[in-house]
C-alpha cells in the first residue's frame, strides 16, 4: 500500500478584514469626489454669477463701448498681422496677414451685400475663393500659382449645380451641371483635336 502523503494545509489570511478595510477605503473616496463635485459646482456657479453679473453691470451698453473705421492687429513685436475696416470702395473688410506683413485670407462684404471669402498665397495671388453674391448665387473657385482659376463649383438662386475645370491659361475644357429640374449637361473640349 502505497504510503500518502498529506500536505500540511497552507494558512489562509484573514480575508474579511482586508475585504473591510478596501470597503472603508472605497466609501471614503466615494465621499471625497462627491465633496469634489459638489465643491466644483459651487465654484462653477459662482463664476458664471460673477460674469453675468460684470456682463450686465459693469460693463457700458452696447454701441458706447468702441467706435472705429478701422482696427489694426499687431504682433509683440509691433507687426502689422491683420486689420479690419473699411476700403476706399465702401467694402467692409478683414484681412489677415503672415508674419512677414503678406496677405494670407481676406473676409469682404461688398455695398451690394455681396460676400467672398479668399485665402491668398505667399506672392498675392488668391488661390481659393468663397463667393455668395447679392442674387443668391454661391461660388467656390481654385486657382493655380499664377491666379487663373482652374475649378469652379457653383450653385445658382434657380437651382442650377455647376463645376467647370480650366487650362494653365484659364480656358474651360470641361463642364458639367445639373438643372433644378433634373437635366443634366456635359461640356469636353479638348482644346480643337
Amino acid at each position: 500500500m502505497a504510503e500518502q502523503v498529506l500536505a500540511e494545509p497552507t494558512q489562509v489570511p484573514d480575508v474579511l478584514p482586508r475585504l473591510e478595510r478596501i470597503e472603508t477605503e472605497n466609501a471614503r473616496l466615494r465621499r471625497i469626489a462627491m465633496l469634489a463635485l459638489v465643491g466644483l459646482g459651487g465654484v462653477l456657479g459662482v463664476v458664471v454669477a460673477v460674469t453675468v453679473a460684470f456682463a450686465t453691470h459693469l460693463l457700458p451698453p452696447p454701441g458706447s463701448v468702441v467706435r472705429a473705421e478701422s482696427y489694426v492687429l499687431v504682433d509683440g513685436s509691433g507687426r502689422l498681422r491683420g486689420s479690419w475696416g473699411l476700403t476706399d470702395e465702401g467694402t467692409v473688410q478683414l484681412v489677415l496677414q503672415d508674419p512677414d506683413a503678406k496677405q494670407r485670407a481676406r473676409l469682404s462684404v461688398l455695398s451690394d451685400g455681396s460676400a467672398g471669402l479668399a485665402l491668398v498665397d505667399g506672392e498675392g495671388h488668391p488661390r481659393a475663393a468663397l463667393g455668395f453674391l447679392a442674387d443668391g448665387t454661391i461660388t467656390l473657385v481654385f486657382a493655380d500659382a499664377e491666379g487663373n482659376g482652374r475649378a469652379v463649383l457653383g450653385l445658382t438662386p434657380s437651382g442650377v449645380a455647376s463645376l467647370a475645370l480650366a487650362d494653365a491659361r484659364g480656358t474651360t475644357r470641361a463642364g458639367m451641371g445639373v438643372e433644378s429640374t433634373g437635366r443634366t449637361s456635359l461640356t469636353l473640349d479638348e482644346g480643337g483635336r
